[in-house]
């Protein structure tokens, strides 16, 4: 009887333990038999609805959730129950309180105390969203996008703010939108315009049926359209007077020219690059013929080639040679010992004997260079042009959409035929190098300096054999090489980490080259789509970030997923091989890898990193932009750093001196920025993408002094950055400061690596842009204006001159102090002199206008000479003005609707600058034929 009582006692001591156990939610796992007993954790189920302001969102996007107990993030599963119901489950951990927050780009976040097992949320959209959606169900009603062949949309919305803030979940809203049983937009239909913070939100709506092309447009965030109708090719002058009379800014041309272009057949790559220049143009086609004439003749000898650029601002097809070799200004800084800069110096070297279409291209090799210069001859091909047409492309805006119809028809299976190669060298010696590019200390960059290369006496370079094998995908099989390196992912995250990936994660980006470089003559723009199908991710929510890349690189993706309240950024990389496989990264045995601080705080782990997961050179972009992403960077940010193809602290400058040129120099009627670079380094990049400038544009140059010539005098350790001009197209005048920029000082943090040197440094400019407190900062970043004149053309022609005996910074301080009255004044009494003595007319007048220009130009005013498509011409003016109509049938002005980029005339070097207020008025009379003639006998 005791043993029996004893054993029953015992049996009821263990039952009683395990149901205790139990009731605390745990029981032990133990060692029975060498068996495991896995741990039994109850689990908490919340049913969640989730209702969007736009009910169509409810069945096309996916909402994220964050659950958190205190400051612990609570990790769920999500089970899609119907189109906007869920339910979450989570290990339960008796906890008094959870917090869970929706989230969805384009709307606003919204969170809850779960107090029962449902719980709904209604969520709002942002301004921005409401402005998008809204136009594009307007402009839906108006041309019945589901009865259409194919959708395009143009907008320039993004960068600009909207209510104080940037505009891209308006863009987010047109990828939402579904007009047919599902059917959205496709991704890469939507063209953003690279646009500043302070321009006019516009979109325009077009449909192709059969050969009609309907467009439906809004400006200025209007979301009642200011025009309906036609804008094909084909139309009548009636009607493409009607079209500009009744577009008032600077997009009317864009939107036609990119959708004729579209129509015409034009490759992705080239609309993508169009849309960051502005629109579609003979420079832009020459550029890339340039470009893909260049890459079959001279293509890259190693995998680490880059090439540098020698341009001569004012030519689109600067714009487009910089965008597909990734060549931009920003990354022509200081050398280092490699001397791979891929980057881009451009200034006016017109009277060394270069025209403004030429470019230089300098690739360079183990210890010497090949320099390749080439053009496009806008004389012969437009002659052939007409040849073949019977039209005249220099006649009128309307003209040159058939013509760029035709030269995308002419590129599309030999490119190369419309560019010619005019000097090919070889034996480049790195000093001769120096001396074109300049080397930011001590050597004052020559750029195309054509009587300087031509003395070298360098011999011929040998061309690269035709290579007969080529890769050629269709659009459908692009897309889905997307499509498949994004299921890869999902199946290693699942796999190796045990984390499911869903549609529409906030945390989750994928980082890619996509969109840039070319599989074989197939440009992998789509890719974009393939992605965008599998996980919804878009550039304008953060989820798909294409990173700049030369179109000669491979083709990769990286899938980022960053944790809210950690450092860990767990990567995986995945880059497409020619023969239609897939390499995957890895690390220490797994194919996931943090590519995070802690990471790149390791000498030895950046190593490997970068030599056996994010391959080919791309794990710098790959990490710096990646951890820049994870702290939720500004919009326009962002899109810099991806520019510049890493996120870096040379970059962040930019942000400050745009915001102090916007803030400081806006912009009046018929006025545009110029900028010409001194101090050049990363930051220019930003400038680039932020105020609206490009070499192709015209309105920026890039000089490149030697440091100790841009230190500046007016603040210790400052830097003269560069001359700003605000250019007044109608009075042809100009103002112009010297920028002078003086960085933050920080304090030095203990680091072990330069990665995570510079991520701590990018993370406290963030802070100091923001406005966030941050422990580092010991003074913050500054920006000043200095040395103030009033300006008339002929100066300005210097200060872009760029020669080895001026450099712009020093010629601006010698200039003399004259009052834009006095000035004004002055350039009136000697135009009336002047037109009073001269009677003579020149037959050698200049009539030869600029091809690549579209935008509207006043020239009935003084001061203005009446070769006005030579003179520096605003990117801002409105285009098809009312005013602007000539003859009885208000047929607009084929010229007034023709100038956007601006020619370069070579300035007269015999003029004492401190006269040239006085002197230059004869070059200036509005209509004297003799002042055009002299500009020309000048040049």
């Amino acid at each position: 009887m005791v043993v029996k009582d004893i054993g029953k006692r015992f049996v009821f001591i263990v039952l009683a333990v395990t149901l205790i156990a139990l009731m605390a939610g745990n029981v032990c796992a133990e060692e029975v038999n060498n068996t495991n007993v896995d741990t039994v954790t109850p689990v908490k189920s919340v049913n969640v609805e989730v209702n969007y302001e736009y009910t169509g969102d409810n069945a096309k996007v996916m909402p994220d959730f964050y659950i958190y107990s205190g400051e612990d993030k609570i990790e769920y599963n999500k089970e899609l129950i119907n189109s906007n119901s869920y339910v979450l489950t989570f290990n339960d951990t008796f906890s008094k309180e959870y917090n869970i927050t929706a989230m969805t780009a384009g709307y606003v976040s919204q969170s809850q105390i779960i107090l029962s097992d449902s719980i709904i949320f209604n969520l709002k959209a942002s301004d921005a969203y409401k402005l998008g959606y809204d136009v594009t169900a307007d402009a839906d009603k108006i041309l019945d996008f589901k009865t259409a062949d194919d959708i395009l949309v143009i907008t320039s919305a993004g960068v600009p703010k909207y209510n104080g803030r940037t505009s891209e979940d308006a863009v987010e809203a047109i990828y939402n939108y579904q007009y047919k049983y599902g059917q959205s937009i496709p991704y890469n239909n939507v063209l953003m315009l690279r646009q500043t913070a302070v321009d006019n939100i516009d979109f325009a709506f077009i449909v192709k049926r059969g050969n009609e092309l309907k467009a439906v447009i809004y400006e200025k965030a209007s979301k009642t359209p200011v025009y309906v109708g036609t804008i094909s090719e084909n139309m009548t002058r009636v009607q493409w007077n009607n079209y500009f009379n009744s577009l008032s800014g600077e997009n009317a041309w864009a939107f036609a020219s990119l959708t004729n272009a579209w129509v015409a057949g034009a490759s992705n790559i080239i609309l993508q690059e169009a849309a960051f220049h502005g629109h579609v143009c003979e420079g832009t086609l020459g550029g890339y013929s340039i470009v893909q004439a260049l890459l079959k003749y001279y293509s890259p000898v190693s995998a680490s080639d880059y090439y540098d650029i020698l341009g001569v601002p004012g030519g689109s097809d600067d714009d487009a040679v910089i965008y597909f070799l990734d060549a931009t200004p920003g990354k022509i800084g200081d050398v280092g010992i490699n001397m791979r800069l891929n980057g881009y110096i451009g200034f006016n070297t017109t009277s060394t004997g270069v025209s403004e279409n030429m470019i230089g291209f300098i690739r360079w090799g183990a210890s010497s260079g090949t320099l390749i210069i080439m053009e496009y001859n806008k004389s012969k091909i437009s002659a052939l042009f007409e040849k073949e047409t019977g039209i005249n492309p220099k006649s009128g805006s309307l003209e040159e959409l058939k013509y760029n119809t035709w030269w995308v028809k002419n590129i599309k299976n030999n490119p190369e035929k419309m560019a010619d190669i005019i000097y090919e060298f070889d034996n480049l010696t790195r000093a001769q190098y120096f001396e074109l590019i300049g080397d930011g200390k001590t050597v004052e960059a020559r750029g195309l300096d054509l009587d300087y290369i031509l003395s070298l006496n360098l011999p011929k370079a040998t061309r690269n054999s035709a290579s007969g094998l080529d890769i050629s995908l269709s659009d459908k099989q692009i897309e889905q090489i997307g499509v498949d390196a994004t299921n890869l992912a999902i199946s290693i995250f699942k796999n190796q980490k045990g984390i499911d990936i869903t549609k529409d994660m906030v945390d989750l980006s994928v980082l890619t080259s996509a969109g840039y470089v070319y599989l074989g003559s197939s440009d992998t723009v789509l890719a974009r789509n393939g992605i965008n199908k599998v996980l919804g991710a878009t550039l304008t929510s953060a989820t798909l970030l294409p990173i700049h890349t030369p179109a000669y690189k491979p083709l990769w993706f990286a899938y980022v997923l960053r944790s809210p309240d950690s450092d860990i950024l767990d990567t995986v990389f995945i880059k497409y091989n020619p023969d239609g496989t897939f390499f995957v990264g890895e690390f220490n045995g797994s194919n996931v890898a943090d590519v995070g601080i802690n990471s790149i705080n390791n000498s030895a782990t950046v190593k490997a990193l970068s030599s056996k997961f994010a391959i080919d050179e791309s794990f710098f972009g790959v990490q710096s932009i990646g951890n820049v992403w994870m702290s939720h960077p500004e919009f326009d940010q962002l899109l810099s750093f991806l520019f510049h193809s890493h996120a870096c602290p040379g970059v962040q400058p930019g942000f400050f001196i745009t915001d102090f040129i916007q803030e400081n120099f806006p912009l009046g009627e018929n006025e545009s920025y110029k900028y010409i670079g001194s101090s050049i380094y990363c930051k220019d990049d930003s400038l680039i993408y932020l105020l609206g400038i490009s070499p192709g544009m015209g309105d920026y140059f890039l000089q490149k002094l030697p440091g100790n010539e841009t230190d500046s005098t007016y603040a210790d350790g400052a830097k003269d950055e560069g001359v700003l001009i605000v250019w007044d197209s109608n009075l042809n005048i100009g103002r112009a400061v010297i920028i002078t920029y003086t960085s933050a000082k920080l304090k030095k943090v203990a680091v072990n690596t330069p990665d995570a040197n510079r991520h701590v440094q990018i993370q406290t400019y963030l802070d100091i842009y923001a406005k966030k407190d941050n422990s580092l900062v010991i003074s913050k970043p500054t920006v000043e204006s200095n040395e103030e004149k009033w300006i008339t053309y002929e100066q300005y022609l210097e200060l872009t001159s760029g020669s080895k005996d001026l450099n712009a910074l020093s010629y601006l301080k010698g200039l003399p102090s004259v009052s834009k009255e006095d000035l004004l004044n002055s350039m009136k009494n000697n135009s009336e002199s002047n037109s009073n003595s001269n009677t003579n007319t020149n037959s050698n007048s200049d009539s030869n206008a600029n091809e690549n220009s579209h935008s509207s130009a006043n020239v009935n005013n003084v001061g203005v000479s009446s070769n006005y498509n030579n003179m520096p011409q605003s990117s801002s003016y409105d285009v098809g003005n009312s005013n602007d109509v000539l003859g009885s049938d208000s047929e607009v002005s084929e010229d007034d609707g023709k100038s956007y980029e601006v020619s370069k005339k070579s300035p007269t070097k015999s003029i004492n600058p401190d006269y040239m207020p006085y002197i230059v008025i004869v070059i200036l009379i509005v209509g004297i034929l003799v002042g055009a003639g002299y500009m020309k006998h000048r040049k």
